[in-house]
């Protein structure tokens, strides 16, 4: 693998772009219904402190700073109500996230128009509606504690040179989440003979379980002395129990693990939004609560693209993949040594959950350019060069060349994939 590969993928960041704050005269008010986490909410109680009765019907689903069980039946009636009713759906968070569920609502459901809105400091109920007359269809406003408001543009960036091995340390581990997946064993793979790491492999699959082809991986990897590991990483203490057999210090996780599933929001319930995160966000948290911080230097998160873009059936997937990034750059306030990035996939060819279910050539025809292996996993080896320190934490967006559905028009809805 050489750096040529990795050009064979685009990347790209968020850049924050200010919005001109909208002036107090025009905008009518609304006629407000608030489904809040928290009813004594500000956010909440100033939306009621601005309720109009002749004002347009619209409803407001209100949430915290994380993000928390309760929270998917909100989103879910917030986008049911709307929906049915044809009023304006507005999501106030302050960190919480839940737009990429309700784009992809507005996008199954024509007519919906959804506006998401997070917030650092209070918002007075006439300036939210301001925000929520002038917001553009695909972007999540930010205002921020002194009152500036932020979208978020794309900007190409050059991944960092990969000038020699991927640890940290001679004799450190690399931990590989979903490690027996399609993913997972070609990173491994590449973790171990290109740039000489020790990987260990943790899945709730049991190597007695995979089909042919990965078997014939996964042994290459165990003749080379990569560790396997069995344990679902939805349960603590399973994960708990595998990573003491873990030899010398772990110094780089990337997380793979995951459950692809679709289907419509109007059909999505609260325990489905819960199993799709599980494997992710939990699973995440729970390896990460039992390394040592203070030994870990590099940290990629496998998330997804739909957690950017909306795709028809993917609403709950691209929230799971949301929840990831937010968990991942929380806790990367508490690794001081380590480089921390969000790799936010397009579509995987030659290996991946989507390229087993045939999705690929479904993928192209939607204007997606997939991100074939060799390239991505030349991209892989370069994000574990990433700059460390919480600081530098990132989420990056990785797709295939000649994508047609990245960066994402301002009108979305028009035209995002089918």
């Amino acid at each position: 693998m050489d750096r040529d590969s990795a050009t064979a993928v685009r990347a790209f960041r968020p850049l924050p772009a200010p919005v001109s704050a909208p002036g107090a005269d025009g905008f009518p008010p609304f006629r407000w219904s608030v489904l809040a986490a928290f009813p004594a909410d500000s956010l909440a109680a100033a939306l009621r402190h601005a309720h109009r009765p002749d004002g347009e019907p619209a409803i407001a689903v209100v949430l915290g700073a994380t993000h928390r069980p309760d929270d998917d039946a909100l989103l879910l009636e917030g986008a049911a109500r709307a929906t049915a009713t044809g009023r304006r759906l507005v999501l106030l968070h302050r960190g919480a996230g839940g737009g990429s569920l309700l784009r992809a609502a507005a996008l199954e459901s024509p007519g919906l128009r959804v506006t998401v809105l997070q917030t650092a400091g209070p918002v007075d109920g006439t300036r939210i509606a301001h925000l929520v007359r002038t917001a553009r269809p695909v972007d999540e406003l930010h205002v921020a504690a002194d009152g500036l408001v932020t979208r978020d543009d794309w900007r190409p960036v050059t991944l960092p040179v990969r000038p020699g091995p991927a640890a940290a340390r001679p004799g450190g581990t690399v931990l590989v989440t979903g490690g027996l997946g399609g993913l997972g064993l070609r990173a491994a793979g590449v973790l171990s003979r290109v740039a000489g790491c020790r990987p260990v492999l943790l899945d709730v699959t049991a190597p007695a379980e995979l089909n042919r082809r990965p078997a014939v991986l996964l042994e290459r990897l165990r003749a080379a002395g990569t560790l396997v590991l069995t344990a679902d990483l939805t349960d603590p203490r399973a994960v708990a129990a595998a990573l003491e057999r873990v030899p010398g210090p772990v110094r780089a996780v990337v997380h793979c693990a995951g459950l692809v599933a679709g289907g419509p929001v109007a059909r999505t319930c609260p325990e489905d939004l819960a199993r799709l995160r599980a494997a992710k966000v939990d699973g995440l948290r729970h390896v990460l609560d039992v390394l040592d911080p203070a030994e870990l230097r590099q940290l990629v998160a496998f998330g997804s693209i739909t957690a950017r873009v909306p795709h028809r059936q993917m609403g709950g997937y691209g929230l799971a993949n949301e929840l990831l990034r937010h968990e991942t750059l929380r806790r990367a306030a508490a690794l001081p040594h380590c480089a921390t990035v969000v790799a936010e996939w397009s579509v995987w060819s030659g290996a991946g959950q989507a390229h087993e279910m045939r999705a690929v050539d479904q993928a192209r025809r939607m204007g997606m350019a997939p991100v074939a292996l060799v390239p991505g996993m030349t991209a892989l080896l370069c994000l574990l060069r990433w700059p460390p320190g919480p600081a530098h934490a990132a989420s990056v967006i990785l797709t295939g060349p000649g994508d047609r559905t990245f960066p994402p028009p301002a009108d979305c809805a028009r035209n995002s994939p089918t």
